[in-house]
């Protein structure tokens, strides 16, 4: 399958811009959000939504694919796990050329864990990727992993191991203790 950078992101997402009549509220996740508002260099195979605005917009898209040669998928998300409160926190991203697709993307916590969960090797690198160029708070982490996540489905087990397999590749031994002690007074 193909994969997008971030630069021809953007340039299906201000080509897919010019083609809407009317403004359209958009949350990027994923990895699309990952490139485009945190600079992973990873690329992506698509763009995923948390919303699904781009259900009724199949002629426009069509017509975007078309000016850029770029067959970038875009879709709603079928299955993503965000911090309850995840919403209250969208950052805004600005794209250059851009102005009728009004882009909110999770606030770089939101979505390290929002990849954490997920937890394919290539999701831990562009979490480990956004702390590197951004700065993750341990603390804040590990805050909205216990507070905000409980509605996650799957083994619990499995998804603190994920967590744990997290912290440690970002930071390092003292992280891996601290968030161990935290998880450890929440099952108590």
């Amino acid at each position: 399958m193909k994969r997008y950078s971030a630069r021809q992101l953007t340039s299906f997402l201000r080509a897919l811009d010019d083609e809407l009549r009317d403004p359209l509220d958009v949350i990027l996740i994923g990895g699309s959000a990952a490139a485009l508002a945190y600079q992973a260099s990873r690329t992506t195979l698509d763009i995923d939504t948390w919303n699904a605005p781009f259900d009724a917009l199949v002629q426009e898209i069509d017509r975007a694919r078309e000016r850029t040669g770029l067959l970038v998928p875009v879709e709603h998300a079928g299955v993503a796990d965000a911090p309850h409160d995840f919403e209250e926190r969208l950052q805004s991203l600005e794209l250059p050329g851009v102005t009728k697709l009004r882009l909110r993307v999770p606030e770089k916590h939101d979505l390290a864990l929002m990849k954490t969960i997920r937890g394919y090797e290539h999701d831990l690198e562009t979490a480990q990727e956004i702390h590197a160029r951004h700065g993750l708070d341990l603390d804040v982490l590990l805050e909205r992993y216990t507070e905000e996540m409980s509605h996650v489905v799957g083994d619990p087990h499995t998804l603190d191991l994920k967590l744990l397999a997290l912290v440690e590749r970002l930071f390092g031994d003292s992280g891996l203790v601290i968030a161990e002690r935290r998880l450890s007074r929440r099952a108590e």
